[in-house]
């Protein structure tokens, strides 16, 4: 066999293991790539305030009316956003007993409440589990199952498109100067067969690079040597990355947190801030810190957060892990997520993912497509030089 024989059977082969995860997967994920577009949509009444025109009320009182809308739940974070516009998100969750096969079955409860921050009134409450923009998400990243399942399943199928890229690449790759054009174009005139191999080839050189941005940028919530690869590349020990303190432990948690104290502190923080999150403990064992995040835009091109920690009954400033002072492996670490879908520079980014997802999604359908002609072509006939060969060796042997 040559070598590009080899190859395409490579290719034939891990593309019918991976097709159908690759397709279902990256169709959920072309979706969730509008998840803030989306939600501001679906769940309008709930994200935005009806009149912003007055001054917020404290977060303690906040956290209680969100608080009361879910008796016998725990909420243990908020989200806010600078914009004045966008309502207060109150959100909480409990683990469940393991049972169960889809991600879901993972959790008691997930609920997340939007309340006015003028008013105190709860505009809106979302079962995160029934939350069907999320979803898209757990079926991009789990195809629904759970998390020790399907982060599996779709981890490997992302190792089998990276050398889907490189193989198709090679199949790609003309074999001289004269048929560069093309494999550079797409014969929209031409039979439905060669048009779907030129979109299937054509179009897969050039969203090659897009794919496996993806793919790269994906495999990191699988497999924690790709992860530590990636780390090593840019610079840095993976035992080295993230900064290592000893975290405040208490046996007890307070019966009340200055959580105006803090939010007022990290206000103050940063004067290009757009969105904080604050979060109580989900383990006093491991810490008691009152953790929060910054969001900041500071033009240096990465996806930038600041993180802060906060004793729980003082509400003093403990520790601070500022962007500036991260490694290079955490800044690309907390940017991951920007890049895989898009939002890292904005509506352009966003569509270009957006574009390689749904793309990467038909690349099986094309490849089975030109899989099943192939089978299925018929035997060509013999041209008439063939023909007449064939009567003179019949007449001189019959002599």
């Amino acid at each position: 066999m040559t070598f590009k024989k080899i190859v395409r059977n490579i290719h034939l082969v891990i593309g019918f293991a991976a097709g159908a995860v690759v397709l279902v997967s990256m169709t959920a994920a072309a979706i969730f790539t509008w998840d803030k577009e989306l939600t501001d949509w679906y769940y309008q009444d709930a994200v935005f305030v009806p009149d912003h025109q007055r001054e917020a009320l404290d977060l303690t009182q906040l956290w209680e009316r969100a608080q009361q809308h879910v008796p016998g739940r725990t909420l243990s974070d908020v989200s806010i956003y600078k914009d004045p516009a966008r309502s207060f998100e109150f959100s909480g969750y409990k683990d469940s007993d393991g049972s169960g096969i889809f991600w879901w079955d993972e959790y008691e409860y997930w609920d997340k409440v939007y309340v006015d921050q003028y008013s105190g009134e709860v505009l809106g409450y979302v079962n995160m589990k029934s939350n069907w923009i999320y979803n898209t998400r757990m079926l991009h990243q789990y195809l629904l199952l759970r998390w020790d399942v399907g982060h599996w399943i779709v981890g490997y199928a992302t190792l089998f498109v990276i050398v889907l890229v490189l193989t198709g690449l090679v199949l790609w790759w003309p074999k001289n100067w004269k048929v560069w054009k093309q494999r550079l174009t797409i014969k929209w005139n031409a039979r439905w067969r060669r048009v779907n191999f030129d979109i299937h080839a054509v179009g897969g050189f050039y969203s090659y690079l897009l794919i496996l941005i993806l793919a790269i940028t994906g495999l990191v919530w699988t497999f924690s040597w790709w992860t530590n690869g990636i780390y090593r590349l840019l610079g840095n020990d993976p035992d080295q990355v993230w900064e290592k303190r000893e975290p405040l432990v208490l046996d007890t948690f307070p019966d009340s947190v200055p959580l105006d104290r803090i939010l007022a502190d990290l206000q103050s923080k940063r004067e290009t801030w757009e969105e904080l999150s604050i979060y109580y403990p989900y383990n006093l064992a491991k810490s008691a810190e009152i953790g929060t995040y910054l969001k900041f835009d500071g033009d240096t091109g990465w996806d930038e957060w600041d993180s802060y920690y906060y004793h729980p009954e003082s509400g003093e400033l403990l520790a601070s892990n500022l962007q500036e002072n991260k490694t290079l492996g955490a800044k690309w670490r907390n940017s991951n997520y920007a890049i895989h879908v898009g939002s890292i520079y904005g509506l352009p980014t966003k569509i270009l993912a957006c574009a390689a997802a749904l793309f990467l999604a038909s690349l099986p359908v094309t490849g089975f497509l030109l899989w099943w002609g192939r089978k299925r072509k018929p035997l060509k006939q013999n041209t008439p030089r063939k023909q007449k060969e064939g009567v003179v060796r019949k007449l001189s042997t019959s002599n």
